[in-house]
């Protein structure tokens, strides 16, 4: 913790914002006040225009301060879903300007980005959205690193793709606030490492599909699929989930047959495929959302994990939606 006193969390939310966004990241940090026997977190709602906001499941949400009224804040995130592109907030970009110190972070949930790019307050960093508007994204701000990933933390900007990506960002910043023993308690209250079919107390085993996992390698499989390691160090990977660079390499040889970066490799793959035959987004563009070091090296590793270049791929879509 930076301070001894509750960490202040601002939640903007936009008209149409996704609830689930919300309350996962309201969830963790009560969990995490629950689990530390103190409070460690407060937060408060704001919406553009101080009046209550409707949400896309059409839930009215009061907000509880008012943005022109907000003081000692620690972190702020703005939590937008459909037509992020519309959505303008003024009042919050003023404030933001105005009282948003050099290192508090400021972050995106789902289509939260949108906004934050906007108005300039992402030029220059790596960020993300949902997935469904990630070539907009690209496309309408070039000035961004965009990265098509569950979650990225640089430095003080934080964005989030939204959904249950939430609950493993929010996981995250509890691990860097409070330790990672208090956030694996908080996972485990919340059933994101399930320990009840095994006998062990202690969680010592988790379910991934039909794959069983120790606790540890689940914890580094997320902290991969989310991002957190866009440049794999595997020392820095070990020391998030606790062990060392040896143990976590035997345990990935033992429970999964591969090494931390063959692995992250298959999931950049994956995600480039995903781009290449459902957006138009330049393959270049491509190669650096999702975190090769240059185009050649992403069509390289595509055709001999694919057995085609990603061109090709893309020319035998017949539906690449418009």
């Amino acid at each position: 913790m930076p301070h001894s006193s509750p960490l202040h969390i601002v939640f903007c939310l936009f008209p149409g914002h996704p609830l689930f966004c919300l309350a996962s990241a309201l969830d963790v940090l009560r969990h995490a006040n629950r689990k530390s026997g103190k409070t460690v977190y407060r937060w408060s709602i704001v919406t553009e225009d101080n009046q209550i906001v409707t949400g896309s499941n059409n839930l009215p949400i009061n907000p509880t301060a008012k943005v022109n009224e907000l003081a000692n804040v620690d972190r702020v995130f703005l939590v937008a879903g459909f037509y992020p592109e519309k959505l303008r907030a003024p009042n919050i970009a003023n404030w933001l300007r105005k009282n948003a110190t050099d290192d508090m972070p400021i972050g995106g949930l789902s289509n939260g980005a949108f906004v934050l790019a906007y108005y300039g307050l992402l030029d220059t960093y790596h960020a993300t959205v949902h997935w469904e508007d990630f070539s907009s994204f690209c496309a309408l701000y070039p000035a961004i690193n965009a990265r098509y990933q569950r979650f990225v933390i640089d430095q003080n900007r934080i964005t989030c793709s939204g959904g249950a990506a939430t609950l493993d960002l929010f996981v995250e910043l509890v691990r860097q606030d409070l330790g990672n023993d208090l956030s694996v308690q908080v996972s485990r209250q919340m059933l994101l490492q399930d320990f009840t079919n095994t006998q062990d107390p202690e969680g010592n085993h988790v379910f991934d599909g039909s794959h069983r996992y120790s606790s540890r390698v689940q914890r580094a499989l997320s902290l991969m699929e989310a991002g957190v390691e866009n440049r794999l160090n595997v020392t820095e990977l070990a020391a998030k989930v606790g062990i060392s660079r040896r143990a976590l390499l035997r345990a990935f040889r033992k429970e999964t047959g591969h090494t931390p970066t063959k692995i992250l490799n298959d999931r950049r793959l994956e995600r480039a495929r995903s781009l290449v035959l459902h957006s138009h987004l330049p393959l270049i563009a491509i190669a650096d959302s999702v975190g090769f070091s240059s185009q050649s090296h992403m069509t390289k590793s595509y055709r001999e994990n694919f057995g085609i270049t990603p061109a090709k791929d893309r020319l035998n879509v017949t539906s690449i939606p418009k």
